[in-house]
């Protein structure tokens, strides 16, 4: 391992980072994108592939991300890292502060409300769409619901949502290196779909229960997050899709303009 490749030796004699440190913030992040539902950790070995890097350095990476709280050590495999408590905080600090988040809190709970659907926002974490919010209506026996925090596949209603809006190639790019052959298999036609329709649609969140997202605008036209109505398959079909379609819409598009968007 070289000296720009070790963490901590970031700056030029002028206190500038310079391109080693650049590299150890870009080898970092990466390292932190291997992680999502389906790869709860990671191992020495997989970080030294993903990198093309010598085992050594990578265990070094490994170990002073878990130093900073960025990762923990799993159990008891040695070998073994997976999402520590620093980041379980800024997750927590980001879900009250996000503004997204605080304007479509009442919007989702409305939603919910007059469809008796459970209703999900979603922000994109530069190779997912990660649920970040959902609102279950009230007075119903049972109700659908999402882990909050959970990075839902590409193929889903929202990773579709996203994927058909991202201005960013490289993001999308991302997502579709990390998803499966199935998913690569269905996205494209899944995302010309969601782009003619205006919201995607997927039957891929669970046996009997499917999705329908919309997508959500901020003032510069970039996609900000995804509204999405979770329910049983029987459900989102026929009329009963179209009233719950052009429900959502309009409360995507309702958030959007609160975030100063104006459409063309």
């Amino acid at each position: 391992m070289t000296d720009t490749d070790r963490p901590g030796n970031g700056r030029s004699e002028a206190g500038r980072p310079d391109a080693g440190g650049l590299q150890v913030v870009s080898r970092a992040a990466q390292i932190l994108r291997m992680l999502d539902a389906d790869h709860a950790e990671v191992r020495i070995n997989e970080v030294a592939e993903e990198l093309a890097i010598g085992r050594t350095s990578a265990h070094r990476y490994l170990q002073s991300l878990a130093a900073e709280g960025f990762l923990q050590r799993s159990g008891d495999d040695a070998g073994a890292y997976r999402l520590g408590p620093l980041l379980a905080g800024l997750g927590a600090a980001m879900l009250a502060s996000n503004r997204v988040v605080d304007l479509g809190r009442p919007l989702l709970q409305e939603l919910a409300e007059s469809t008796g659907e459970t209703t999900v926002l979603g922000i994109w974490t530069g190779t997912s769409a990660v649920a970040m919010l959902c609102e279950e209506p009230r007075g119903k026996a049972v109700n659908m619901t999402v882990r909050i925090g959970a990075p839902l596949r590409a193929d889903s209603a929202q990773g579709v949502a996203f994927l058909a809006n991202l201005r960013d190639e490289r993001a999308v790019q991302r997502a579709m290196s990390r998803a499966t052959d199935e998913e690569r298999m269905r996205l494209p036609g899944l995302i010309e779909d969601a782009r003619q329709r205006g919201y995607a649609t997927s039957g891929t969140v669970l046996p009997g229960v499917a999705a329908i997202a919309a997508p959500v605008h901020e003032g510069s036209g970039e996609i900000a997050a995804t509204i999405a109505i979770i329910a049983a398959s029987e459900v989102l079909q026929g009329s009963r899709l179209d009233d719950l379609a052009e429900a959502l819409k309009a409360t995507a598009d309702d958030l959007s303009l609160q975030l100063g968007f104006v459409a063309g």
